[in-house]
């Protein structure tokens, strides 16, 4: 580049010269030169902003994917900490996965529920010939059996939305004890908004809220097995329905929460995949707890209306089925292992008492916890219809009067349900009659009145939070003694004595 400016500038000057008079060469290359000078720095200063300005733009371009790169990174970060995933620590509530603002969730968990049962030799030679065959059939033999396995699904929308799906993949087993009952098949699915604390809403598939222990779930209960048989006996059981729900404070003191529901009637929905006749049963509970000195109180009060007609397939339950071919139900009452209480009074068949017609359910209950010791308890009143299952002139019979309850009182060793030892016993009653007090059997059947007694004695170990191992001793007093020839050790009508042991894994 030296070379050639001087070169250009020897040309220009040597032009000059040529053309130029001697005396003004002199001046001449002076300002030549000058002007060359001007022109090589005026150059230079422009060969400098253009590398400047490229300078400027390689900064800015690596500025502009520096901080892309930053809120790429601060999206990522913001994104995976908008959910949490973990296991929660208490009894049954799984896995989840949660929003950081806690507007969603998702848990996932169930419950793996193992059951021994204890029975003696059923002894048939020490049965009357005429009631030996009902005894045999009644009987079952000692047993470790698979009880239910069940997961739950539970979906929180904005807080005030939430689904809960509960599939049971193993059910109770029939009353022989032989298999299961149920196969996979959807024990709970219901659908719940909460306007506010006082007023909530639940549709779908569910157990409602009369009496006490349909409030809890059956690894939550204190009893091994199943709910009470009184509870079973008169309480509805899972169903299709609408319920309004919710709890307050009176006065800033006094905590009152109530239910009312209506449901189709008929059962589960795998029993009944349609309302049965239209006939709805109606439900309404309402509690309070009022200020003690000690302990915790809190006292319920139930009502229950439905009507057994036997249209459509009819309706079932825990204790109640349609009889094919007719226009009644058999009503008949079971213990927590499956054993029918309610036979034909002659010891010759299981079949419970026909009903045909409405019933109405009312009860009470009552929790007092002053720890160690808690206190339980319910009882329950039903009239129900026997229309059209008398002769002549008597076809409509005197309502049935099925009445019972039970009492409980349990004393905590140790601990508590996330850790520790329970013994507890239990009382239970039940009779059924009419509501004259002379009964008068169903037409065809030698139906007489029924009183069932019986006593548990238990002891619950909680390990720990998601595992509990339980034994019960139960003793069971049956009249008339025939009804109950057969199971375990019965074979004179006697107390019967049964042992039950059960381990759940909660996860």
């Amino acid at each position: 580049m030296a070379q050639r400016g001087w070169w250009i500038r020897g040309a220009v000057v040597g032009s000059a010269l040529l053309l130029a008079p001697v005396g003004a060469w002199a001046d001449k290359l002076t300002d030549l030169e000058q002007a060359f000078d001007a022109q090589q720095k005026s150059l230079q200063q422009l060969q400098q902003e253009m590398q400047r300005l490229r300078q400027e733009r390689s900064a800015q371009q690596e500025d502009v994917t520096r901080r892309v790169m930053e809120v790429e990174k601060k999206a990522a970060e913001a994104a995976a900490s908008a959910w949490q995933v973990g296991f929660d620590p208490w009894p049954g509530k799984g896995f989840y996965v949660k929003s950081t603002d806690g507007q969603h969730r998702l848990s996932i968990g169930g419950y793996v529920q193992t059951l021994a049962q204890v029975e003696a030799s059923r002894n048939e030679e020490d049965v009357d010939s005429a009631d030996k065959s009902a005894a045999i059939n009644r009987h079952r033999a000692s047993t470790l059996k698979l009880h239910r396995v069940r997961l739950h699904f539970d979906v929180q929308l904005f807080k005030d939305f939430g689904l809960h799906i509960n599939p049971e993949f193993v059910g109770p087993t029939d009353t022989k004890g032989s298999g299961p009952s149920s196969t996979t098949r959807i024990e709970a699915a219901f659908g719940h908004y909460t306007y506010a604390p006082w007023l909530r809403v639940k549709v779908g598939q569910f157990r409602d809220q009369y009496a006490l222990e349909n409030g809890s779930v059956p690894q939550d209960l204190y009893f091994a097995a199943q709910r009470s048989f009184i509870t079973r006996a008169l309480s509805p059981d899972l169903q299709m329905g609408l319920m309004l729900f919710g709890g307050t404070k009176l006065a800033d003191m006094l905590p009152i929460s109530y239910s009312v529901g209506v449901y189709n009637g008929c059962g589960r929905v795998d029993q009944c995949t349609t309302d049965n006749d239209g006939d709805k049963e109606y439900t309404g509970r309402i509690t309070i707890a009022p200020p003690m000195p000690i302990g915790n109180l809190t006292v319920g009060a139930n009502a229950d209306f439905r009507t057994f007609n036997n249209k459509k397939g009819g309706a079932r339950d825990l204790a109640t089925n349609p009889v094919a071919g007719t226009n009644y139900h058999r009503f008949n009452p079971t213990s927590v292992l499956g054993d029918l209480f309610g036979g034909d009074g002659n010891g010759t068949s299981m079949n419970g008492f026909r009903i045909n017609g409405d019933r109405t359910t009312t009860g009470a209950d009552f929790v007092y916890d002053l720890y160690p010791i808690i206190l339980t308890g319910e009882f329950h009143y039903a009239s129900q219809e026997r229309d059209g299952l008398g002769t002549g002139s008597n076809v409509n019979l005197d309502d049935l009067r099925m009445m019972g309850g039970y009492g409980t009182v349990g004393y905590w060793v140790f601990g508590n349900k996330l850790k520790g030892l329970l013994v507890n016993g239990r009382y239970e009653h039940l009779r059924v009659d009419d509501t004259k007090g002379n009964f008068t059997a169903a037409a065809g059947t030698n139906e007489q009145t029924l009183r069932v007694r019986v006593g548990t004695m238990g002891a619950t170990w909680y390990v720990n939070p998601n595992i509990f191992v339980r034994a019960n001793y139960v003793l069971t007093d049956v009249n008339p003694g025939k009804n109950f020839f057969g199971v375990s050790n019965n074979t004179q009508g006697e107390l019967t004595h049964q042992g039950i042991a059960e381990a759940v894994f909660k996860f």
